[in-house]
């Protein structure tokens, strides 16, 4: 349920602006998510839960040491397919499978997912900026919104958004957070993932248009991949606030990093035709989630709603029905 019924007026608004813009944004006849549309690769990780972690924080998948089978797609944030010559957020969702346990949420009965960006922060971190920037930005014109944020005082959100968009070597180089909070346990934590491989990418002269999915294709036909996965404790609504996404909890503000597992990404084929069609059926989102894990915050609460409501009208518009991994389909990728 969402928070208010401004929340929820707001996020049937987006929804609507959204599938317009969907259909607009229509790639080789398929109907493209309406965020993060370009995908750089589906990988077949293993997810680590680390053996001697304090016991105040073995909470749901993280009670044992347990190793989970893990599919990651790598994503741009854009709504379209654009070129990788083009600055971009980037995008790392995380679908743990087999994950047992009770949810308050059951479009996904036995998966968790993390979904992360390559940006502590989500600059549109309330509800309320959120429909503004879609409004604004999908309704009129980027330009429309810029001037509207600038005349309403909101320049800080601008360059943020601005600041984020990098040309990155490779997304199994850099760091993601969750950027949006959730429960764990009676407690609220962020994620972040940070990258360990021994081997890096470099920045192609000239870049090309596809040159990350390339980089991440290249790096796992040889080398094998890793990140740690830390969680960061809420402290007070002061410095870590739950409704707020666009302020950074930071170890400065009482919430370090703590590292409670390990992402392992094996040598493997990171694009063919099995995969592009799974990441496809697939869909990612904060409500795919144990309870314990739930997603907190109005923000989070919109995004389920959107995501929800958005992958439905997709899987109907290309006439697939939306594909629940399992252990089995996990061990058949190629």
């Amino acid at each position: 349920m969402l928070k208010t019924s401004t929340d929820a007026a707001m996020t049937r608004e987006m929804i609507s602006i959204l599938r317009e813009s969907m259909m607009k944004n229509r790639a080789a006849g398929e109907t493209r998510r309406g965020a993060h549309a370009k995908s750089h690769g589906l990988l077949k990780a293993q997810f680590v839960v680390h053996d001697g972690i304090p016991s105040e924080l073995k909470v749901g998948i993280f009670r044992e040491p347990k190793s989970y089978a893990a599919l990651i797609r790598l994503s741009n944030s854009s709504a379209s397919i654009k070129s990788d010559k083009q600055k971009d957020f980037r995008g790392f969702a995380i679908k743990l499978l087999g994950v047992q346990g009770d949810r308050d949420n059951l479009d996904e009965k036995q998966s968790q997912d993390f979904v992360l960006m390559s940006s502590p922060t989500m600059p549109l971190g309330t509800v309320k900026l959120f429909r503004d920037a879609i409004y604004y930005a999908i309704k009129w014109h980027p330009l429309v919104m810029l001037l509207k944020f600038l005349l309403s005082g909101h320049g800080a959100a601008l360059a943020a958004l601005r600041a984020g968009r990098k040309f990155d070597t490779s997304l199994l180089d850099i760091q993601y957070w969750s950027t949006t909070p959730y429960a764990f346990g009676e407690r609220a934590v962020k994620y972040s993932v940070v990258p360990t491989s021994a081997f890096k990418s470099q920045l192609p002269n000239p870049l090309t248009d596809d040159y990350l999915a390339s980089n991440t294709s290249n790096h796992l036909q040889n080398q094998t991949a890793s990140f740690d996965f830390f969680v960061q404790f809420f402290d007070t609504e002061a410095t870590t606030p739950i409704e707020d996404a666009a302020v950074e909890w930071t170890a400065a503000n009482n919430s370090p990093f703590i590292k409670v597992a390990t992402i392992q990404i094996p040598i493997q084929s990171t694009n063919n035709a099995v995969r592009n069609d799974l990441v496809e059926t697939m869909s990612y989102s904060p409500a795919h989630s144990l309870a314990v894990h739930r997603p907190l915050g109005g923000l989070n609460i919109a995004r389920t709603e959107i995501y929800k409501a958005l992958s439905q009208f997709r899987h109907e518009r290309n006439g697939k029905v939306a594909c629940e991994p399992t252990q089995e389909s996990f061990n058949s990728i190629e």
